[in-house]
This record gives structure tokens, C-alpha cells and sequence, in this order.
């Protein structure tokens, strides 16, 4: 479905996350907590929103994360986040989390990065417009300032037919960007993995809401639980995770339109910053009884 076309939250949804026994919120950030550039690296999010995820990382049995396709690096400082701090910061889609556990190249995965980025960069300087972000693990063609959108796409095609032949590649479309990793982790898979090393610790089931703009979240919302029939079948062969309850069901919020799994949606970055801050006040009101 069109994310244009999606409900927005309502107060009973943002009364149940309130009372959710444990929750994760987690957040993409171009786009979602901050609003598109030409210039990324002056990028910064609205006004309150990275203060209300500090916030909610306080609370008890509260998880904020910020899950982006910035290298860790660069996230952390978008974000004014320490990369130690109470908001766990997540980089590369998933594959560069600041409490450790980043993926090692293989020497034939650094190898072909490598040759990407050299293709990158060969379309890059042929069409104004067009240039290369390098990333640990992955290489980015940005085609955003490229005036041509039919050109824009066929630069883009172009790298994504010389991903294509090797099957270390994982190729990405998002807005304005061909992105192509050497690691197969994805924002959905890093969740996933998440949540159940949090269940081995804490003997129950996160509950997770998320909310992202672009095509590469939706590999996170897609695998969200929208429904106790989606719960991972747990128990039988791990007894420290256990299924969420039916009541409770993952939340997943589209930030624009665009095709995609989520259940809801908000507009702007500051609808996601206002979402923030209420469920914040709410869910803190909850911790003090």
C-alpha cells in the first residue's frame, strides 16, 4: 500500500505503546528524524526530536535506537549522539552497531568494494551531478543533484549491473541513491537479531515500532510482527524467547509515501519529533506509578 494512504496514529495506539512492558523505538534518520539535503554532512535533525529519544533511552524497560545507511561515523555526528551513549546508534543498514560486533571484511570482500567504489567513481565523473559516498562497507552513488532524472537512473543501473556480477553484492535502491554493500545485513535482519539477544537476556519479548521514509527500510518493516500469526515460532527450541502477546503487535510507520509494509504513517520529520515527544510524556508517566 501507498504510505500516503495509511492511518496516523491514534491515542489508544500511543496509549498502548505507553503501557508496552518493553519496548523498542527505533528510528531511520535521513528523512525521518531530519529532513533531506544536498549538503549530508550539515544534515541535522529537527529541533527535539534526538532529545526526546534521549528521553525515552532513560525509561525503564525502553530501547531508543537510531538504525541509519550512514556510517557510524557519520550518524554519530548528524545525530550530536555519543556513540556510547544511552541512544543506541546503528550504521551501514544495520551492519556497524556502536556496542560492538561490526562486521570483518574478508579479504576478497575488501577486494571487491574496492572495485566498486572504482566504477562508483568512473560513472560519477562523467555527469555533473552525480558523486560517491564511501562507506566501511558499502559504496553509494548519489544522483539527487543530477538534473536528468531518466539520466539519474540510468547511472545508477549502471552500477547496479556491475553489482550483478558478483554475488557479494547487496544492491539497494533508495531515493536518489544506488547503494551496494559487501555484507549482507540489513536493517530488518540487525532488529530481528536484536530483539532476540534481548529475550535471551531479559526473559521477554520486545516489542519494537519503527519508523523510516525510503526503500531501504522497508526491509525492517516488512519483518516487523504485525500480528501474533507473525510472531517468531520460539519456546520449543529456545526457551528464553518468548512470542508477543496478540494485544501488542509491532508498530511500523511509514515517513511520506511510497509503497511499503507499514501500518501507519506520519508526514514530516516534525510529525515523527511530535510523536516522539508525546509518547515520551506519556510513557514516563507510566514509569513513575
Amino acid at each position: 500500500m501507498d504510505g500516503s494512504l495509511l492511518p496516523f496514529l491514534s491515542d489508544a495506539d500511543l496509549s498502548g505503546l505507553a503501557a508496552t512492558p518493553d519496548l523498542l523505538v527505533a528510528m531511520d534518520f535521513d528523512g525521518t528524524l531530519a529532513h533531506f539535503s544536498d549538503e549530508p554532512e550539515g544534515v541535522h535533525a529537527v529541533p527535539g526530536a534526538i532529545e526526546a529519544l534521549e528521553g525515552l533511552a532513560q525509561l525503564p524497560n525502553t530501547v531508543a535506537m537510531v538504525i541509519s545507511g550512514r556510517n557510524l561515523e557519520q550518524l554519530s555526528k548528524a545525530t550530536m549522539l555519543p556513540t556510547h551513549g544511552p541512544v543506541r546508534l546503528v550504521g551501514s543498514h544495520g551492519a556497524e552497531p556502536a556496542d560492538g560486533g561490526a562486521t570483518e571484511l574478508s579479504p576478497i570482500q575488501r577486494a571487491w568494494l574496492n572495485e566498486l567504489r572504482a566504477h562508483a567513481e568512473e560513472i560519477a565523473t562523467e555527469h555533473d551531478g552525480a558523486w560517491v559516498e564511501i562507506k566501511p562497507l558499502a559504496v553509494g552513488l548519489h544522483t539527487r543533484l543530477v538534473q536528468d532524472k531518466e539520466l539519474a537512473g540510468r547511472l545508477n543501473q549502471r552500477l547496479a549491473d556491475v553489482a550483478t556480477t558478483s554475488d557479494l553484492s547487496q544492491v539497494t535502491w533508495g531515493k536518489d541513491i544506488l547503494e551496494v554493500a559487501v555484507d549482507k545485513t540489513t536493517k530488518g535482519s540487525y532488529i530481528e537479531d536484536f530483539r532476540r539477544a534481548y529475550a535471551r537476556e531479559h526473559g521477554r519479548e520486545l516489542r519494537v515500532l519503527f519508523a523510516g521514509d525510503d526503500t531501504t527500510d522497508e526491509t525492517a518493516l516488512s519483518t516487523l510482527h504485525y500480528s501474533s500469526d507473525m510472531a517468531p515460532a520460539v519456546g520449543a527450541t529456545d526457551p528464553h524467547l518468548v512470542a508477543p502477546a496478540a494485544n501488542t503487535p509491532d508498530i511500523g510507520i511509514r515517513v511520506g509515501g511510497g509503497e511499503t509494509s507499514a501500518t501507519h504513517r506520519f508526514d514530516t520529520p516534525e510529525d515523527v519529533r511530535d510523536f516522539l515527544q508525546d509518547l515520551l510524556r506519556r510513557r514516563d508517566g507510566r514509569s513513575a506509578y
